[in-house]
């Protein structure tokens, strides 16, 4: 079998059958079949596998470890900050090459800033609309609602608070102020609580004066001309304003 070969002889002399010879030559021809791939895992791998393929690939034992981080140019959020760490851990726990999770972690950031722009142009767009469509229902009373739900929100909530609020997106990039549905229904709370929005000036004392302004109009009216003081038209008016002055000392007491 060694064909002369001294050394080849030697090295058979270490085997005590033709069956270990054969095994040994089997085992020989897979090596060399196998010689030059690369290492791949499966389902039934081994923990001797696992290692092996994670020292061939550059990833480390520790999952903090791990490498992967947002470009410079990517404005992160919390939850972008948050996500990372799960991504590092998941991509960690499957054994995935560091250089696949760069690709796929690159790809997550232009995803995330394609998607913000586009939620940041729906609200542009539904800010524009919402105010037109507004403007073009209230008219001349736009400014005075709009005045009201401010003096409204921020009394009860706060100047942050009302930030806060009025920042608020929906999930399709709008803010909660641009909804057409949200600002009428805050603009009729606020001139129920206020009185009428005609003379609404977005500030408490001065919408008072204004009121008591008119009062004092009508009171003239009464001595210069009683006949049209005492028409029906008019004691309605008198009527609205003191019961608007009413609810104005009260919230002011």
């Amino acid at each position: 079998m060694a064909g002369g070969d001294e050394k080849f002889l030697n090295h058979l002399g270490r085997y005590k059958s033709v069956d270990s010879i054969s095994k040994a030559f089997k085992e020989a021809r897979q090596a060399a079949a196998s010689a030059g791939k690369p290492v791949t895992l499966t389902d039934k791998s081994t923990p001797e596998e696992v290692k092996a393929f994670r020292e061939a690939y550059g990833i480390p034992e520790d999952a903090a470890a791990y490498p992967g981080d947002f470009r410079n140019d990517f404005k992160a959020s919390e939850a972008d900050t948050a996500i990372l760490g799960e991504f590092k851990a998941a991509m960690h726990s499957k054994n995935v090459p560091p250089a696949a999770a760069a690709a796929a972690l690159d790809w997550y950031q232009d995803f995330a800033t394609a998607q913000q722009q586009e939620l940041d142009g729906n609200m542009v767009k539904v800010a524009k609309e919402t105010q037109g469509a507004l403007r073009s229902e209230w008219g001349g009373e736009y400014d005075g609602n709009i005045s009201a739900v401010q003096e409204l929100m921020t009394t009860h909530l706060g100047k942050d608070g009302f930030g806060d609020m009025m920042e608020m997106r929906m999930m399709d990039g709008s803010r909660l102020q641009d909804h057409p549905g949200f600002v009428k229904m805050m603009a009729q709370i606020a001139t129920d609580y206020y009185g009428s929005n005609a003379i609404f000036n977005g500030d408490i004392e001065t919408t008072s004066k204004t009121i008591d302004e008119k009062i004092a109009d009508y009171r003239k009216m009464q001595t210069d001309d009683p006949a049209k003081y005492r028409s029906p038209a008019v004691q309605e008016a008198v009527a609205a304003l003191y019961a608007q002055k009413e609810k104005l000392d009260a919230r002011k007491g």
